[in-house]
């Protein structure tokens, strides 16, 4: 009986070029207000506004969570999806178990003057992350079809603090549209290259 075999093609594809490009960097802070213990909070359209008022058309951008109890991640915006994910997060880690953490006779300073047990939400966040990075095309997140960018809150409500940092390539002016290819490989275990693609263009054997 022969065996199923995965077909892969490209759809779409970039030459890697050496243009002396430069990269213009623009940084935001979305501030948050939560309202529920853990919660998707939705930034897809904050940070494509981003891209817009800084006129990021090619590049990326890095979505950064300044806290330990809120993560990032992507993933579809489905209401009844984003009630599982809530369900799964707190069985889990349930805010009721026992928890180290959580006694603070023990904890050695500093703690946080408004500091609560809430070593479940760090759990929840050891699952997760805390940033996510993101290529932008045609000054857009190059986001699939149902994916959103969101912030998970894990020990709300609270006030939170996301950073969106875009990076913008930006060819030098009078080298616009003029680029030379380079070459691209990758390297085996022992160091040797395994797959290379010659400066003429010539495809890799």
């Amino acid at each position: 009986m022969g065996q199923s075999r995965s077909i892969a093609r490209i759809v779409t594809k970039s030459r890697a070029v050496n243009n002396r490009q430069s990269i213009a960097l623009s940084d935001a802070i979305v501030r948050i207000q939560t309202v529920e213990p853990i919660q998707f909070v939705d930034l897809t359209d904050i940070i494509n506004a981003h891209l817009a008022d800084n006129g990021c058309v090619s590049g990326q951008v890095t979505v950064f969570s300044r806290h330990t109890t809120a993560a990032i991640k992507i993933n579809e915006a489905e209401e009844l999806l984003l009630a599982d994910f809530k369900t799964m997060l707190a069985r889990l880690c349930p805010a009721d178990a026992h928890y180290h953490h959580n006694d603070m006779s023990r904890r050695k300073p500093p703690i946080a003057p408004d500091e609560r047990p809430n070593a479940h939400s760090h759990l929840m966040h050891l699952l997760l992350s805390t940033s996510e990075h993101i290529p932008v095309m045609d000054g857009r997140l190059a986001l699939g079809t149902w994916q959103r960018v969101f912030m998970v809150e894990l020990d709300g409500p609270r006030e939170r603090e996301v950073m969106i940092r875009c990076a913008s390539y930006e060819p030098h002016g009078d080298l616009r549209g003029k680029s030379a290819p380079i070459d691209l490989h990758a390297r085996s275990a022992n160091g040797g290259i395994i797959n290379a693609a010659a400066r003429s263009g010539a495809p890799a054997k």
